[in-house]
């Protein structure tokens, strides 16, 4: 039986239900008609009640009253309040970029939605919930903010509504009918049942997870059994007295019995696993868990045990995941506790997670980085918490590894915009960790590059100066070659072009002396940016062409290889070289397309800008218009200051938008550029890679969309009208790798998949692509 919901988000950012919803009809009238006058409505309760089951069905209910639909915040496993504004910013999507803090990023963003904000388990985050509550009432009157919480937020204009467990003469009995028919296929209410049926019902007095635990009973004893032995445990509780038990002891007890009732193996294994924060997968739980009584190598038949027991929901995902409902999280660290091991399995917790992030970043280019930068950002959460037990020690040894940690994940703050929280991380190990070392001088160069894409170049100064002179010091070439890359990075940011190429030339050499690919090809991206600002188009090449042979063992690497390819694009544009047109627009779509793969939306929105400008050049204004629309909304979402406020950037865009607004008329101008910005990326990628002029249902009259070089033609209706490819993540892998020219029993072997799958994979996408062959797929990711 499987509880809660599955991570994939559809329906306007709603997880989608697993389980079917029960009862509850008046509260989702009372609860809807109270958006109708209030904009900050709390469901309180306590845990078990069904809380999140029915804020989740009220806000599915309420999508259509909201244009900008709804945004559901999970807070369970969040312990910082500082992190709560960056939790809300990425659940809508945004980034980081730029100086403003998170909290003003929020507001700018959401002035002007009309949006349900959704968020669940706040009691223990109450006082950071109920700020962020306020200011949402006060600054974004679009909003509205529906709240889960065992207590209320106690803010001004707060619409409190309490969350009783359901009836125990209908609804928890109807509940109880469908879950039970789950685990006993052909299980019904009858006549001759229904008495028992109800006796257990009121005997965990309505609570929905009591019901659900209770249910799984059923696949070891009759029903009339299970009745029997709840009144038993229930009438030890209270010496017979009915009525003595409070809800929360209901609950309590139920979950005692829940307990009670694993083997010894499974309830060590369910507190060891209450270390996790949010989701996990089995590899993690083996390598966290297993030691002593669980061997390793026991801990996965002890898991499928606690799944079919429904202690831990197993996530219906493209890979396996599990996490244990936050009631039960709760009971198994109160156990771990107890146990006196909690220490050694937090710092399992740990270990598993350094390590992990370690070989997403060494090597940083490999044919794994988009799936090392997925996992980074699936896990964030669990690393999270690692840094907060590796930076907040007096053990000098584990100090050094939480700094490190920090210092690994520097490929996730800059590419998720994160880059406001890991900087703080970084500061504060940093400020755990005072001797010199090589762990410090990293973590200061990145530091420095996170505050310089941020924007804030004098504030990034000293790091990279410190960073400079410790390297010098303790003989860390490696590190001085880092530390003259970013103080070059420094000078291009501040417009010293001169200056900067003489540190990043420097730097190249270094990188070439070590061997080192990884600084090799990332200084090369950032140097060739700074050649094609002035249209350096002979430097850009060159440079970018030593970047991307030092990415050639990695074939499968996007993310630096995307910015050699877009800098080059920048060059061809800054040099007025129209007579490469073609080759400067196939550049941008091959840029794109591996943007997509890592969600750099910052990198996507640059090359968006230059496809604009483009197309505004060869008078294609709708396909200009639309991909304006596009760029912005990212610029929005990141947060970020539009083309890094570059002024000769800046007015080739205000070109592009005053040629498009002047040829198409300011009502379809207006209507193409609002229709760019409703698409998400992977939309706005099929489109801009399919070379795609007038999107599906705008004013304007559909223009020939001109096929890609080395792209075979769709139909003009298929380009023109037809949606843009729904490939899941799996899809657009194996799409990039039918691209690379690998057969599909290449690609199994690549993806550790069965022939049988990929072959499947690709029918699917030739079907959804209307496509009739695999010579046709483009590398979509």
């Amino acid at each position: 039986m499987a509880l809660g919901y599955v991570r994939d988000q559809q329906a306007g950012g709603l997880p989608l239900e697993v389980t079917g919803f029960v009862g509850r009809d008046q509260e989702l009238r009372e609860i809807g008609a109270l958006f109708d006058k209030a904009r900050l409505v709390s469901l309180i309760g306590p845990g078990g009640v069904g809380k999140t089951r029915l804020a989740l069905r009220t806000a599915r209910t309420a999508l259509p009253s909201f244009p900008d639909r709804a945004c559901f915040v999970e807070l369970s496993s969040l312990h910082d309040p500082v992190l709560l504004p960056h939790t809300v910013a990425a659940a809508l999507g945004l980034s980081e970029q730029g100086d403003r803090d998170p909290v003003g990023l929020l507001v700018s963003y959401l002035a002007h939605k009309r949006l349900l904000l959704v968020l669940d388990t706040c009691e223990h985050l109450l006082d950071a919930c109920a700020m962020l509550a306020e200011l949402m009432l006060r600054t974004a009157p679009g909003v509205t903010v529906l709240a889960t919480s065992r207590q209320p937020l106690d803010v001004p204009g707060e619409f409190v509504y309490p969350i009783t467990p359901l009836p125990t003469d209908r609804e928890a009995v109807q509940l109880f009918a469908e879950r039970a028919a789950a685990v006993v296929p052909g299980f019904a209410v009858t006549e001759a049942n229904r008495k028992d049926v109800t006796a257990v019902c009121r005997r965990l007095d309505g609570m929905p997870l009591a019901i659900e635990l209770a249910v799984v009973r059923l696949r070891v004893l009759s029903l009339s059994d299970l009745a029997a032995r709840l009144e038993h445990r229930f009438q030890a509780l209270t010496g017979g007295r009915r009525g003595a038990v409070p809800r929360h002891r209901t609950l309590q007890d139920a979950i005692d019995w829940s307990h009670d009732l694993c083997t010894p193996r499974e309830q060590l294994l369910w507190r060891r696993l209450s270390v996790f924060a949010g989701e996990f997968d089995a590899e993690a739980a083996e390598a966290v868990c297993g030691g002593g009584e669980l061997p390793a190598e026991d801990v996965l038949e002890q898991l499928i045990g606690l799944v079919d027991k429904s202690v831990v929901l197993r996530i219906e995902a493209e890979q396996t995941r599990y996490r244990l409902l936050d009631t039960l999280r709760e009971y198994g660290a109160e156990r771990l506790t107890q146990s006196g091991e909690e220490e050694a399995y937090r710092r399992a917790h740990f270990d598993y997670f350094a390590a992990f992030a370690g070989r997403a970043d060494r090597p940083f280019h490999s044919d794994r980085q988009a799936e090392h930068l997925r996992a980074l950002a699936r896990w964030l959460q669990n690393f999270r918490i690692a840094m907060e037990y590796g930076t907040a020690t007096d053990d000098p040894e584990l100090a050094l590894r939480g700094l490190d940690l920090a210092t690994r994940l520097w490929t996730h703050w800059i590419m998720t915009g994160r880059m406001q929280e890991g900087a703080r991380w970084l500061e504060r190990g940093l400020a755990n960790v005072q001797q010199d070392c090589p762990e410090r001088v990293e973590a200061l160069h990145r530091l420095a590059w996170i505050l310089m894409v941020l924007g804030q170049c004098d504030a990034s100064e000293p790091y990279v100066l410190e960073a400079l002179a410790m390297a010098e010091r303790t003989g860390d070439r490696r590190g001085v070659a880092y530390a003259t890359e970013f103080r070059g990075c420094l000078a291009l940011f501040r417009e010293q072009l001169a200056e900067a190429h003489s540190h990043l030339d420097e730097a190249r050499r270094a990188f070439r002396a070590l061997r080192d690919h990884d600084g090799l090809a990332i200084t090369c991206f950032i140097q060739t940016f700074g050649a094609a600002l002035v249209g350096d188009v002979e430097r850009a090449w060159e440079v970018s062409g030593e970047g991307l042979r030092a990415l050639e063992s990695a074939p499968g690497e996007c993310w630096t290889r995307s910015y050699c390819l877009l800098y080059r694009q920048l060059a061809l544009w800054m040099a007025r070289a129209d007579s490469r047109a073609g080759e400067r627009d196939r550049l941008g779509r091959e840029a794109l397309a591996l943007k997509l793969a890592v969600n750099d939306r910052l990198g996507a929105a640059i090359t968006m800008e230059l496809l604009a400008w483009s197309a505004a050049r060869s008078q294609r204004f709708e396909r200009a218009a639309w991909l304006l629309g596009s760029a912005e909304a990212f610029w929005t979402r990141i947060g970020g200051v539009r083309l890094f406020n570059v002024p000769i950037l800046n007015a080739e865009r205000d070109t592009a938008v005053s040629a498009a607004r002047t040829a198409l008329g300011e009502s379809v101008y207006g209507e193409l550029h609002a229709r760019g910005a409703a698409l998400d990326l992977a939309e706005s990628v099929a489109y801009a890679v399919r070379d795609t002029d007038a999107l599906p249902g705008t004013l304007s009259a559909p223009s020939t969309s001109h096929p890609a070089p080395g792209t075979a033609a769709l139909p003009a209706a298929d380009r023109t009208t037809a949606r843009p490819p729904g490939l899941t993540h799996r899809e657009r892998q194996v799409a990039a790798l039918v691209a690379e020219g690998l057969t599909n029993r290449q690609i199994a072997e690549r993806l550790v998949i069965s022939k049988r799958t990929a072959d499947a994979h690709v029918e699917h996408i030739l079907n959804k692509l209307g496509l009739t062959s695999r010579t046709q797929i483009t590398g979509l990711e």
